[in-house]
């Protein structure tokens, strides 16, 4: 077996709390990674799980697509991991860890694990590229949505309720903290089938 490793860490000006929100908030993959994630199904959710069924584009030939099984789990604090079985029928692994320091500036850590085995050990030199496109390509796409809610969120905004009527109480020092799983409204695109639990 082959083991291909691709590391990539990169740093933003928000809180820790906006950085895990946009990572579990799966609403926006359809929408903002609209010409990469083509569709999804979670099938279980909770406070430290998503178990999700995913198709998305293949980054270089986006004339393939690819269905995989996504397994999210929250490790600790600081730390995820993404357990994915789909291109091509590769097992890959995917850690994320995210800390905040100094407040409202964290570093994104994030680490892809792809195991190849058999004719698979052949795609290496392709996927290497493969892996620092997709990761950009999400990551410039996010970017914009993280520094939105930062600042929003610092501006008092509490989701399903909106800004504070008054413009003096537009001010929010506090922790930002994002509590899993997270809310969506009734008829939101990413139903949530309880096929589990």
């Amino acid at each position: 077996m082959k083991l291909l490793q691709r590391e990539f860490v990169r740093q933003v000006p928000v809180s820790e709390g906006v950085g895990w929100w946009n990572q579990w908030d799966h609403e926006h993959t359809l929408v903002v990674h609209g010409e990469s994630w083509l569709d999804g199904h979670l099938l279980y959710e909770d406070e430290r799980t998503c178990i999700a069924f995913v198709t998305i584009r293949v980054p270089i030939f986006s004339f393939l697509t690819s269905t995989a099984m996504n397994v999210n789990l929250k490790y600790d604090a600081h730390t995820m991991y993404t357990i994915n079985l789909g291109l091509f029928g590769i097992p890959s692994i995917t850690k994320i860890t995210i800390r905040e320091d100094p407040p409202d500036h964290i570093t994104h850590h994030t680490t892809y694990t792809f195991f190849l085995r058999g004719w698979r050990r052949l795609l290496a030199p392709l996927m290497s590229p493969m892996i620092a496109r997709w990761n950009e390509r999400v990551w410039q796409e996010d970017l914009p949505l993280k520094l939105r809610r930062q600042k929003m969120l610092r501006h008092g905004f509490r989701d399903f309720v909106g800004l504070p009527d008054k413009i003096a109480d537009r001010q929010y020092d506090g922790p930002i903290e994002c509590r899993l799983p997270i809310k969506r409204l009734p008829d939101s695109p990413i139903e949530t089938r309880r096929l589990l639990g």
